[in-house]
């Protein structure tokens, strides 16, 4: 098997998979131990090798999704975990990503939580937010995991300038991730990346209203990164949002390992909700294990839970 997965990466043909599975405790709330899992399966295949020189790559991703998350009983935006979705079997992503010159074009079944307001330095922090902010996911509702949408996005790389773009189906009717049809409003959402670090965004919904938002993402030294992100929303639900955190490694003596710690504030209608965060991701081959702290502060309740992830690279 593994012989044949080396012969098609020669072809073009990459086959990934990952399954997640997390256990969350906390003390204070009625449901106390809460499991969950994610199965995630990804197929890329590299049309220059495989067909042509001037074509791109097709993507497309499927997941698997089982148990729940301690969201659901705390009833916060900003949520526990990323991988906590609905239970199903579903596709996510499929995309044709095409190089025009010095652009790249994407049309497809696509995520915005793939492109948009991202900080690399925030990925490894279990909770939702720390990948999209729950200022976009509340407000927008979509397309983020588990539900894309049809979509395009365009972007362009220099040296010291990105540039990216998308418009993206604004509605999310859908069966097991296939869209069933498409609706009457769009998402249109834009950014300026500066220096691979600072960047300035914004987007407008049809029917959800506008936003701003900057992100500084960045290695300040070797082994060191920070991230911080921040957006003002004229409709919707969350009006102001602001993320910071580091991630490094512990030292020479454990390079591939991170530790993380991150803190989200949102001002929602309802009052302030503010998450702190600490984790540590220790790798061992194609095994890592995710011990992982979370104080939830909400208007009318303080979670303190405490959670453990093991990842398997397939």
């Amino acid at each position: 098997m593994w012989t044949a997965r080396h012969d098609l990466e020669e072809r073009g043909v990459t086959i990934d998979g990952t399954y997640a599975s997390e256990v969350f405790f906390a003390p204070d709330l009625d449901d106390q131990l809460v499991l969950g899992g994610l199965f995630t399966a990804e197929i890329d295949v590299e049309l220059d090798k495989l067909v042509s020189r001037k074509l791109g790559r097709i993507h497309v991703s499927a997941f698997a999704i089982h148990g729940k998350g301690i969201t659901e009983e705390l009833m916060d935006i900003h949520g526990t975990s990323g991988n906590t979705a609905p239970k199903d079997l579903r596709v996510f992503e499929a995309w044709l990503d095409q190089p025009l010159g010095p652009a790249t074009l994407r049309a497809g079944l696509l995520s915005a939580d793939q492109e948009f307001v991202l900080a690399d330095q925030g990925q490894t922090l279990l909770g939702a937010t720390f990948g999209i902010t729950s200022q976009f996911s509340a407000n927008l509702l979509g397309p983020v995991y588990p539900v894309a949408t049809p979509g395009l996005t365009g972007r362009y790389e220099s040296e010291r300038i990105d540039v990216r773009a998308g418009v993206y189906d604004g509605a999310q009717e859908n069966s097991h991730g296939i869209p069933t049809a498409v609706g009457d409003s769009h998402l249109a959402i834009g950014e300026v990346e500066y220096a691979k670090a600072f960047m300035v965004g914004g987007w407008h919904h049809s029917e959800r209203g506008n936003a701003l938002y900057v992100v500084l993402d960045t290695e300040v030294v070797e082994g060191l990164g920070v991230f911080a992100r921040a957006g003002y929303s004229t409709a919707g639900f969350v009006s102001t949002y602001i993320d910071v955190g580091i991630r490094a490694t512990p030292g020479s003596w454990r390079p591939e390992d991170l530790i993380s710690v991150g803190m989200a504030f949102a001002r929602t209608e309802t009052g302030a909700e503010t998450v702190v965060e600490a984790t540590y991701e220790l790798q061992v081959r194609w095994l890592t294990i995710q011990p992982d702290v979370q104080l939830m502060m909400l208007p009318d309740r303080n979670a303190l839970m405490f959670a453990t992830r093991l990842t398997v690279a397939i």
